[in-house]
């Protein structure tokens, strides 16, 4: 074979191979737009309102775009009403992976679950979705920065970043040991409501969490939907936390299960540094009492160990029950109560 015959051969299998790609983009392109219309109209023939104006599906020979302008859906799952409009949504999925989509929809969003107007502005805002071979969602990674979480009562939570993350195991829970689902959330910068104050009325420096909600859920309103779950044995095991404010930071696990009420019930084990100083703090806010801050201080003085980098750090315990947050015998906080749809 001469050296023209093989660059004329090398071409040849290029052109196949690109014309091969390009028939194999646009054919799932147009596969795409189809399933966006049938669930669309799936979903309307459900009852729900499903409006939005989008663009055909695009972006050849990259990933596959969709932009969903005014989207608006709305109606009841499992009884449980609600209402979301948000900004325009942008939609990609790349020609490789099939089973993962990624939304970006940041701006601002309004949220109804039936018990007043909740919602949330981000500067950016990205949602990436998996799915199993059947189809069906099997993780959502959410990134965030520039949060602002407004609840229905007006009051705010903020965040500067953060990610939150869903996993759904391939079968429902059949008993209170099998998992419902997992998640992990982190957050920078974390603003609660004002007038809540934990340590100071600063921000959250960091705050990690990581755990598994174990047990079934029946398909309910959202209250009594939880009421089964609790009466079925279900609880959330929190396999590590980590959060910090001012001169403490804590890190641990917990186990966490509802009461008659529905409120939580948390037992809590957990390494603490810089409780010297936070007893300090709280005795100076008249928040605990001298001499219960007395004898907090000789049970770390002799509790503390060293730890690394130089700290000195407390393993302990720590549980919320009937509201309050207790340290052994000393009740250290009031814990506002979940109010349940």
């Amino acid at each position: 074979m001469t050296r023209r015959t093989r660059i004329f051969a090398a071409v040849a299998v290029a052109i196949a191979v690109f014309g091969g790609y390009a028939a194999y983009w646009f054919y799932v392109a147009a596969e795409l737009d189809r399933g966006i219309d049938n669930w669309a109209e799936q979903q309307r023939q459900a009852g729900l309102t499903i409006a939005f104006e989008r663009t055909s599906v695009t972006g050849f020979p990259f990933a596959f775009r969709a932009a969903f302008r005014q989207p608006h859906i709305a109606g009841a799952v499992a009884g449980q009403a609600f209402d979301w409009q948000g900004p325009d949504v942008e939609a990609s999925v790349s020609p490789l992976n099939l089973y993962a989509m990624t939304l970006r929809s940041p701006g601002h969003h309004r949220v109804d679950l039936g018990v007043g107007t909740g919602m949330l502005d981000a500067s950016s805002l990205e949602a990436r979705l998996r799915f199993g071979g059947d189809g069906l969602l099997s993780s959502v990674v959410l990134a965030f920065a520039g949060a602002k979480l407004t609840l229905p009562d007006q009051k705010t939570l903020a965040a500067g970043a953060g990610t939150a993350a869903l996993t759904l195991p391939t079968a429902p829970p059949k008993s209170d040991s099998d998992p419902l689902l997992q998640f992990a959330l982190s957050a920078k910068d974390l603003r609660l409501p004002e007038g809540t104050m934990l340590l100071t009325a600063d921000p959250l420096s960091d705050v990690q969490l990581a755990g598994t909600v174990k047990g079934p859920i029946p398909i309910a309103p959202l209250r009594e939907a939880v009421a089964a779950w609790r009466d079925a044995g279900g609880t959330v095991d929190l396999s590590s936390f980590a959060v910090a404010q001012a001169t403490l930071s804590l890190s641990g696990s917990a186990t966490v299960a509802l009461d008659t009420t529905l409120q939580p019930i948390v037992a809590a084990n957990l390494n603490a540094r810089g409780l010297g100083p936070t007893i300090d703090l709280l005795e100076s806010q008249r928040r605990i009492y001298p001499a219960d801050a007395l004898k907090m201080k000789l049970f770390v003085k002799g509790a503390e160990r060293d730890a690394p980098g130089g700290a000195k750090e407390v393993a302990t315990g720590l549980t919320l029950q009937g509201g309050y947050l207790s340290w052994g015998p000393f009740k250290l906080a009031q814990v506002p109560p979940i109010q349940w749809p």
